[in-house]
């Protein structure tokens, strides 16, 4: 059962991240969290709710951002390590996601449909100070979808990024 788990995981977090390199791949990340959820909701320990997260956000930030190895300009021992730290990091923003509906699951009885929001206010925090990092945004998976991100002009990235989650969620 915890390698059917991994397994999901994994596809969960490798569709996604590369939904944001190919604009033509862009639609996967409206049912690419599905699997995530399907996960997450059968677990009630929170050590594989952190474990599970935590695999999810590596997966998919080092997916998202491998780039960075490549394009910073230095050897590529510090260039690798530096984009190793930069996904750890980042890992710990779907980490926070599920902490947090993992605490309100047990309080609101519908509580899937308030991951949208929370995934959203952890985009947009984490958008401030020194670790402010717009490239791994949901929204920006959708970029090729000219109609749809018309849309950002009154909802902004964050209102793009909460109807795909949001998406998910119907879906699932």
């Amino acid at each position: 059962m915890q390698q059917n788990n991994f397994i999901l995981i994994f596809i969960s977090a490798f569709i996604t991240g590369i939904s944001q390199h190919l604009d033509s791949l862009g639609f996967i990340a409206w049912l690419s969290l599905t699997p995530l959820f399907i996960v997450l909701l059968k677990i009630s320990d929170f050590r594989y709710i952190l474990l599970y997260s935590f695999y999810w956000g590596f997966i998919y930030n080092l997916v998202s951002v491998y780039w960075i190895a490549q394009n910073i300009g230095t050897n590529i021992y510090i260039a690798t390590v530096s984009m190793i730290l930069t996904v750890l990091i980042l890992s710990f923003n779907t980490v926070f996601i599920a902490i947090i509906w993992y605490r309100v699951k047990y309080v609101i009885r519908k509580s899937l449909y308030l991951i949208p929001f929370i995934w959203v206010s952890v985009e947009y925090i984490r958008s401030y100070g020194v670790l402010g990092f717009p490239w791994i945004n949901l929204a920006n998976t959708q970029t090729k979808y000219f109609y749809l991100i018309q849309n950002s002009e009154y909802v902004g990235i964050y209102g793009i990024s909460f109807w795909v989650v949001l998406l998910n969620v119907i879906i699932f």
